[in-house]
């Protein structure tokens, strides 16, 4: 037996329970409520109700007030889920069908909905289970659509089995019995099995190829399986494939393997080169990409051959990511002639951005004079973003934000808030059930134009919920209400850790809208928490530093507890970098190994350095920061500060000053290529 999901965040943040157990009892499904009461004693009672669900506790029968509150039908789908973990059978399967046909696609069925199809495929109710599924993209459950089919004698998915089979992606087991199915028919062909390897390995996934290519006869499956060995150890395979140029190899593996390779370890790209170039079967374009790869890694690593690597790839053979590090290593090696010459030969939908707009403007300074370099300033320094700031400092003159207020129109503001979703996101997100309430939200506005979406964001910036109302004048293309994208929240907090760590309360409120928009829930892809999205291991080794009490996982969703030691880890990284900032940020977002890489051996300019940031997350996550420090201080009506004072000479550290000098740039080892 499959376990049922999680039940998600329903009580992660407003209520603290044992785990569920199921009730005896099958829930009453009441019909659907046309009360939209919204009271603080159904609120309590909504909360505390949830509380005895969750905890098996007898439950009292439901009062007038709970039956009629905006979010009775979520405790019923709760009781319903707990249900589901010990309890099934025909009385629940119809309390929850009778439950979801009467609230339609609600975002209140969902979870719900998913987890009653999960225990149906269980217990092989297709007859239930069949009818409702018709529409689904969960993996699992799309599987056992399919097997629910082949066990109903349907013999017409073939098509479907077949579709997905031959996704380039791990299947759940769920799809077993389908696929063994497919093979018993015939209906997997060699040809077949050949593309589906094919595509886990275009997808980047040697692991998978692998396991696929076990149904291809060997000499089917060798080119397939050196591909995934260029995958997985390209270093060693490229030396074999250098040495023996006879070694057959295909032209989209080796490419492949070459990249990774060069990301990996530019210099042992940079000696492979030439050799595998003079494979006989090379091709113009073969060539052109193997170059390129070369060449990209280079630039990452700042190999002092980067510039002639750059050099040597035809500008046929360039992409948009070749033009950038072109023009970015020529300024880390002070070439602003260089830098000027490669804008200019940019494509030109390239070159008109702000970006290279002020680069072609920092390069006509430095080899023409400032004088020179006027105009081309001048055509980007109104711009509210980190490039036209820039820009406005080489002129000296006051930066231009280009305020707007959006219109606010309270009638319209009060009809959305009427609304039933929007009734139900307000009631969910005043019990921090976030995701819960963005659903709803997504859901009542989905058809909404950008005029009403502005009047909503006003509406949830009203309620203090920022992240949706940034979010929402975002989707509504508003970008000119700079006093409504950004607000202060938590200022109590955030001035206890400004004062405590020393570090300006604009740049916590900057740092913060980054990394969680204000959400205390938030939560990465890798585990970092809370509204300064702190790791676990990094937040206790940070408490213990400043002798502060080493914090539960959960607690790092406490705003106060985030931003003291998001501050403290901060002022961490400030010291580190000789009070630098753009490097201490950019530690903060990639961490302090990255960076180490990354610093100089010379003082360089802070601009040059934070456009070569080798992670493009990273060094636009900086630039994004300085945007949001002008920000904060302009709706706080204080003069905002000047990106230049903000912005000092980047230091080498004492590791890259104490290291010997790069070797002198003369023929590098691609020189033979011109």
């Amino acid at each position: 037996m499959r376990p049922l999901l999680a039940l998600g965040l329903l009580f992660a943040v407003c209520l603290t329970a044992p785990p569920p157990r199921a009730a005896d009892a099958v829930p009453a499904v009441p019909p659907r409520s046309a009360a939209l009461a919204d009271s603080n004693a159904g609120r309590e009672q909504f909360v505390a109700a949830l509380q005895r669900a969750r905890s098996s506790q007898d439950a009292p029968e439901d009062s007038p007030a709970l039956r009629s509150y905006i979010l009775y039908d979520y405790l019923v789908a709760a009781r319903l889920r707990y249900s589901l973990q010990t309890k099934s059978g025909e009385q629940l399967d119809s309390a929850i069908d009778a439950f979801l046909a009467t609230r339609g696609r609600q975002p209140v069925t969902r979870a719900l909905r998913h987890d009653w199809l999960i225990d149906l495929a269980q217990r092989r109710r297709w007859d239930w289970f069949l009818p409702r599924a018709a529409d689904l993209t969960d993996p699992v459950l799309v599987c056992d659509r399919l097997e629910g089919r082949l066990e109903s004698g349907d013999t017409r998915l073939g098509v479907d089995a077949l579709t997905r089979w031959s996704l380039p992606q791990a299947q759940p087991r769920e799809c077993d019995a389908v696929f063994d199915w497919l093979h018993r028919q015939g209906l997997i062909a060699q040809p077949l099995v050949e593309v589906r390897t094919r595509a886990a390995l275009a997808a980047d996934n040697p692991r998978l190829a692998r396991t696929f290519a076990q149904e291809l006869p060997p000499l089917s499956a060798a080119p397939l399986l050196l591909w995934a060995q260029l995958l997985e150890t390209p270093g060693p395979v490229l030396k074999s494939l250098a040495a023996h140029p006879e070694q057959p190899v295909e032209a989209a593996a080796l490419d492949a393997g070459f990249a990774r390779l060069a990301r990996s370890d530019s210099a042992a790209a940079l000696e492979l080169l030439p050799l595998l170039l003079t494979r006989a079967d090379m091709t113009g374009d073969l060539r052109g990409r193997l170059q390129r790869d070369a060449a990209l890694g280079a630039a990452y690593d700042r190999s002092p051959y980067a510039l002639s690597a750059l050099d040597s790839v035809s500008d046929d053979a360039a992409n948009d990511e070749l033009w950038q590090w072109r023009v970015r290593a020529a300024l880390w090696r002070g070439q602003f002639d260089r830098a000027r010459a490669w804008i200019e030969r940019m494509p030109a939908p390239l070159a008109a951005q702000p970006r290279w707009r002020y680069w072609s403007a920092r390069a006509v300074e430095a080899t023409q004079g400032a004088d020179a370099a006027v105009s081309l300033y001048a055509s980007i320094a109104s711009l509210r973003d980190y490039y036209g700031y820039l820009a406005a400092d080489r002129l000296h003159v006051n930066y231009s934000l280009n305020v707007q207020a959006s219109p606010d129109d309270p009638a319209l503001q009060a009809a959305l808030a009427a609304r039933p979703g929007l009734l139900r996101a307000s009631a969910l997100f005043d019990c921090n059930l976030w995701d819960d309430a963005s659903a709803e939200w997504a859901n009542e506005l989905a058809d909404a134009d950008p005029a009403t979406r502005i009047q909503a964001a006003r509406l949830a910036e009203r309620w203090g919920w920022y992240a949706q109302a940034i979010a929402t004048l975002a989707q509504a293309n508003e970008w000119n209400d700079v006093g409504l994208r950004y607000p202060r929240p938590f200022s109590d907090e955030v001035a206890r850790a400004s004062a405590r760590a020393q570090i300006p309360a604009d740049w916590l409120m900057a740092v913060m809208r980054q990394e969680s928009l204000f959400r205390r829930d938030a939560i990465s892809r890798v585990g970092a928490r809370g509204l300064m999205q702190l790791r676990v291991s990094t937040a206790s080794a940070v408490a213990r530093r400043w002798q502060l009490p080493t914090p539960a996982t959960d607690e790092l969703y406490d705003p106060r507890v985030s931003l003291t030691i998001g501050a403290a880890y901060l002022r961490e990284l400030m010291d580190r970098y000789h009070g630098q900032l753009g490097p201490a940020l950019a530690a903060y977002n990639a961490g302090t190994s990255p960076v180490a890489r990354w610093m100089p051996t010379n003082p360089m300019d802070a601009d040059v350095w934070i456009e070569n940031i080798a992670y493009g997350e990273t060094r636009d996550y900086v630039q994004r920061i300085f945007e949001h420090i002008v920000a904060f201080a302009w709706v706080r009506d204080a003069d905002p500060p000047r990106l230049a004072s903000l912005l000092p000479p980047v230091l080498p550290t004492e590791a890259n000053a104490s290291a010997p000098p790069p070797p002198p740039v003369v023929a590098p080892p691609i020189a033979a290529l011109h």
